[in-house]
Parts: C-alpha cells; structure tokens; sequence
C-alpha cells in the first residue's frame, strides 16, 4: 500500500514532538520556528507556522506542556515552558514513529477519507466523536460512539452482500433480527456456505493487482474482522450500560488504534462486492 503524505497538522505535531524529545525546556517558540530548516535540516520546511503553533497550544491545553516554574513565562509561545510529568510519559509510550491519532482527530478523518474513499460518513461522524472523546479522557463515550461506527460499517458490509447475491430469502433471514451480534453471525455462515472468496476470487482473476489484493483481504479478514468485531460490540454494551465497568486510556486507544484497519477492511471488502454487483447487473 502507498504511504498517504501527512497533513500539514500532523507535520506540525511531528515538528513539536520532536522538538520536545530534544529539548525538554523551550523558551520562545518563535526562534524555533524561525531556525527549524538548520535544526531539522529542512525536514519540516513546508509546515505552516499556524499549524505548528496550534499545534503547540493542543498540546499545552492537553496538558502536555506547562509553565517551568524555575523560569519566568509571560506567553504561551515567548515564554519559558515545559514538558509535564503527563507529557513525559506519553512522550515515552508513542514511539519515534507516532501517528497523532488522538492529539489531532481532525487530521485522522481527513486522512481516512484519503485512504478509504466510501468510508461512510455516518460511521466516519461517530469514530471522530470516539477520538475527540479520548482527547478529552471521556473513555466511556468513546466506547460507545466506537461501537456505533463498528455497527454501522457491519450493516453496510452485510447490505452489500446482500446486493451481491440479490436473493430476496436470503434478506427476509437477515431482517428477523434486528440486533447486530445475530446478523454478524448470520453474515459469517452465509458467506462461508455460498463459497463467498472463491466466487469473487473468479470475478477478479483476470486482473492480477485485485486479485491478489483480494486474497490479501480475506486473511485480514479471517484473522482479525471477528475478533475486532467482538471487542467494539461487547465493549460498547458494557459502557452503554450502567454495569461500573471503567475503561482506561490504554485499552480505549488501542481500540481506536485498531478501528483504521477494521475499516480498511470492511471497506475495502465492500468496494469489491459492489463492483462485481455492477459486473453481473452490465452481463445481465
């Protein structure tokens, strides 16, 4: 898969972040905007110095950063600041490499949009309430709002398939229930039964790109869609209901974490049903 280019919010925080794991006090922001190309040897040339400086205050507002109460600080961006004892330790657990998921969830929607273009919007609008929610510590709610966007890509996932086969019995089966857990089920045998991969193995076998990028679907889909499926639905009925079960910050991040590949491969599942239901409906 291509790597999408970062925006330019997520270049601002890498250009922040970055600059604290240099220097762990900052006096007057602006001499490192001004020095940034001889700092970073020009790594961070095109980022916009709005964006860094929005980003410097998310992080301050997050908690990230405060006042060094050895120094004198007149301003957020002239004054002397440092890391807290909080953003120590997530300075410490993202890695070199850390994608701003939940600092920047404006930056996240936009790059799935990017990277999966038939996101549903409906799902999209919940996952962004999910990562704002976690960027404020309201854990519980970003539970919820992360199994409602999990329902919502399953039904459209099930929809589509019921398209694809476009069997009237098939779909009065599926509307007995109205609950997701009996649909899913419903989904997964059906599938299995109706040879559902070798099918569309054969639509697309001429085309060796999506073929093999089919196949490379169905594992993901094999080894990780249940599981995935399974901890957003329980995990949200635990929350959504009043059982004092507490998720941490640590197991609600890494659920968010995970919902970028759950949809890539829901939906990527989804744009090949959909076109080999337009091949059959043009061969009709």
């Amino acid at each position: 898969m291509i790597a999408m280019p970062k925006m330019d919010g997520q270049l601002a925080l890498d250009f922040v972040l970055e600059l604290l794991r240099r220097d762990k006090h900052i006096h007057n922001l602006s001499n490192y905007l001004d020095s940034r190309d001889r700092i970073f040897d020009g790594k961070y040339r095109e980022v916009g110095k709005n964006a860094i400086v929005e980003a410097w205050t998310n992080l301050f507002l997050d908690g990230w950063i405060g006042p060094d109460p050895s120094q004198s600080s007149d301003s957020l961006t002239h004054g002397w600041l440092r890391l807290t004892s909080y953003g120590k330790s997530q300075l410490e657990s993202i890695g070199e490499d850390y994608y701003p998921i939940f600092l920047d969830p404006g930056s996240t929607i936009q790059a799935l949009k990017s990277t999966i273009p038939n996101i549903d919007i409906i799902a999209l609008k919940y996952f962004e309430e999910s990562l704002w929610a976690i960027k404020k510590h309201l854990y519980l709610s970003a539970i919820v709002t992360m199994g409602c966007a999990s329902e919502r890509s399953i039904l459209l996932l099930i929809e589509a398939t019921l398209d694809y086969y476009n069997d009237q019995e098939l779909r009065e089966q599926f509307n007995k229930s109205d609950k997701i857990k009996p649909k899913f089920e419903l989904f997964k045998k059906t599938i299995e039964k109706r040879r559902l991969k070798r099918e569309l193995a054969e639509i697309f076998r001429s085309d060796v790109i999506k073929s093999d990028d089919l196949k490379r679907q169905f594992i993901d889909f094999d080894n990780t869609l249940d599981q995935m499926f399974q901890i957003y639905r329980t995990n949200r009925n635990d929350a959504g209901h009043p059982s004092g079960i507490e998720f941490d910050q640590d197991i609600t991040r890494a659920e968010a974490a995970m919902f970028r590949k759950y949809c890539r491969i829901i939906y990527n599942l989804i744009s090949y049903l959909n076109e080999a239901t337009s091949l059959r409906e043009k061969a009709v």
